[in-house]
Parts: structure tokens; sequence; C-alpha cells
């Protein structure tokens, strides 16, 4: 393996989502970041994350190999550029952006703080554009989806959909094998339409581009969709969504807002759930910092954060600006709180780790696989940081 993504130095800001899995498996537009660099590389890469987590990253061999390996700084945004400037390193240089910032190295030194760390020989490259955090994937979906798009879509020949459909600007749109969409609308006149592999678009759904519909995810029937906004693969979705992102196997398949938000893995929100993203007073919105353990001003809009394998019931009423950890099993009359801490029960902690394992194996079955052995790992450390 001749490239490991290294999401160690700034992990932390793209909390809840990189608690349970590293930021490589974190999707925004059509690819996770993983995905998007190996489109770039035109290879596999290995990930190498915090402790805890590497588990679930069990190819990682670079160890037992003495030849040099490129280790890239995974919250750079890839493009043609980037890549030939670090294909062009040699042995024992590192790339960094003009504030000094890492980007990249090839060594074949092995011991990851001082490839970080060390007084390496420095090239530097002013084309790079690092992710900060989290909230910024939002800043940046329109970005990523147009890009992505290109970058899918060249060379190949979208699929015919049938009259039933009324398209706007079907230059971009693009349909992959298998999807199934009948009486909907498809505006890709403010941006690209991607409709993945296997997808179904229900009857009455209107939606307007940049968007992405993963592999076998489902759009049910009268949903209508704004730009811009990522739906992950294997998620089923309803109701009205704007501006967001549902990264995989998530479900929000009733009626209900979506807007200004992201969504982890293995989510689900019940029937009428609806989140805030504006303040009555239309002023400036306060939100949770885990990694910092503060509250900070982010701006005007702001929906929520939501961390995997969390679940919401029935009429949900979630606050402006929300930051909602891993494992939550939600309920509660009125607003919920608006930092609401991993492994909820309600709306306070305790949800037992035997109980965790249990009910997500339960919702995983009905998409036809188990809870796996590492998850299981990676949850029950978090749970015991959390007592």
């Amino acid at each position: 393996m001749r490239y490991i993504l290294v999401d160690i130095p700034d992990r932390e800001n793209f909390y809840p989502f990189t608690l349970t899995r590293s930021l490589a498996d974190c999707r925004v537009g059509i690819f996770t970041f993983k995905e998007r660099w190996e489109q770039f590389l035109k290879e596999s890469t290995s990930v190498y994350t915090v402790n805890y987590l590497q588990v679930l990253y069990p190819n990682i061999d670079f160890l037992s190999n003495a030849d040099s390996i490129y280790f890239i700084n995974i919250t750079a945004i890839p493009n043609a550029a980037l890549i030939d400037q670090i294909s062009a390193l040699k042995e024992g240089e590192k790339l960094v952006s003009e504030k000094g910032k890492w980007i990249a190295t090839k060594t074949s030194e092995r011991a990851i703080p001082k490839i970080l760390l060390a007084e390496f020989p420095p090239i530097n490259f002013a084309g790079v554009t690092f992710i900060d955090d989290a909230i910024h994937l939002l800043k940046l979906q329109k970005d990523f989806i147009l890009n992505d798009f290109a970058l899918s879509v060249l060379n190949k020949t979208s699929q015919v959909l049938d009259g039933t459909n009324k398209l706007i600007n079907p230059s971009q749109i693009f349909i992959e094998e298998g999807a199934s969409i009948s009486c909907s609308n498809l505006n890709a006149s403010e941006g690209p339409i991607y409709i993945g592999k296997d997808a179904v678009i229900m009857e009455g759904v209107s939606i307007r581009g940049p968007f992405v519909l993963g592999k076998n995810a489902v759009v049910k029937m009268n949903t209508s969709i704004y730009g811009s906004t990522s739906i992950g693969p294997n998620c089923l979705v309803g109701g009205e969504i704007k501006n967001s992102i549902i990264m995989g196997s998530s479900n929000k398949g009733h009626e209900g807002y979506l807007g200004d938000s992201i969504i982890g893995f293995w989510c689900n929100l019940g029937a009428g759930t609806c989140n805030s993203n504006i303040k009555n007073t239309a002023g400036p919105i306060q939100m949770w910092n885990e990694s910092k353990q503060l509250w900070e001003t982010i701006g005007q809009k702001m929906g929520m954060l939501v961390g995997d394998y969390t679940r919401f019931a029935i009429h949900s009423s979630i606050n402006t600006g929300s930051y909602i950890g891993v494992c939550a099993n939600i309920f509660g009359n009125g607003l919920l709180p608006k930092n609401i801490p991993n492994f909820t029960w309600g709306v306070t902690p305790g949800y037992r780790i035997e109980e965790i394992f249990e009910d997500i194996n339960n919702w995983k079955k009905l998409k036809g696989i188990i809870i796996s052995e590492e998850e299981k790992q990676v949850l029950t450390y978090l749970h015991k940081q959390a007592v």
C-alpha cells in the first residue's frame, strides 16, 4: 500500500461523526473522503487513525514495509494539481500549505508523531483547501457535489428516464444503471442531480439540485428536496429536506422538516420529527463544540449534527443548532436540549451497552446485516469513557 490517509491531526473537529469512524468514511457529495482520494490517486488507500478506531481498518500493514510511503492529511481536498505535487515528493520531503499546515509526506519513517512533527524539508503549495470541521462540510457541500458529479459522469452515459418525469436542464441529470424514477420533477437548473445505482424515487417527488442520491437509497412519495443535499447509500427519506447531509443507512422516512443538518450512519428520525434551523429572533446561533467543551457562535442558520446510531421518537422537536452524540435513543416533551451527549436514553445519559448492541442489531437486521464485533469494540470503548 503506497498511500496512507491520516485523520489524527484534526479528527476532533469532526465530532460526533469521527467518534465512531475515521473521517475517511464520512460522506459528503457522491464520495466518502477515502473514495474521493482514491478517485484522484487511481489506487486504493489505507487509513491511519486513533488506536480504538484502528480495529475498523485492519488492512494497514505499512509498519512491516520498508519502502517509502505517502502519508496524506485527509482533510485536504484532492485535485489534479495537488496530486501532481504529492507524486513529485522525494524521500523525506513534506508538502505544506502557505500557512505551514501539513498536507503530505513521503518517507520510510513509520512513527506517525515523527511524520507529523519532524523537520522534513518542507515544500510550500498554495493550491489546497482544507475541511475545517463538520459545519464546514455544509458550507462546501455544493462544491463537493459539482466536482464529484463532473468526475463521476466523465465518459459515461446516463440511463434514460420515461416520459412520466419532468426534467429541467437534463444535461446535468445523471441516472445510474438500475435506478427507478417515475412521475417526478427533477430540476438541475441550479446544480447537478446524481442518482446512484438501484436507487428508487417514488411518484410525486420534487428535487432541486445540487443533489446526490446514493446506491440503493429510496425517496418516498411526494418528498420535497432542496439543494444542496447529499443522501448516502441505503438511506430512506421523505418529507421536506434542505441543505443537509445524510451519510448512509439512515432513515427519515416520514413527514417533517430536516434543514441545514448532518446525520451520521444508522440513524432514524421518527414520523413528524422536525428541526429548527433559524431562531425566532433570526439572531446568532450558539452550538456546543464537543472537542473544545464550550458553546460557540456559528452564524445565523444551523440545524443539527447527529452522531451514528442515534434515533428520535415520533414528533421530536429539535432545537436550533443542536449537537447530538452517538448511540442516543431520544424522546421527550417540547423542544429537546441543544446538547445531547453520547448514550442518552430519553434526554439523560444512561443507555446500557447491552441494550445498545441489541437495538442496533435490530435496526441493522432491517437492512439485512448485523452489528460487527469491531463496531462493538469501538462502542464499548466510548461507553466506558462516558461512564
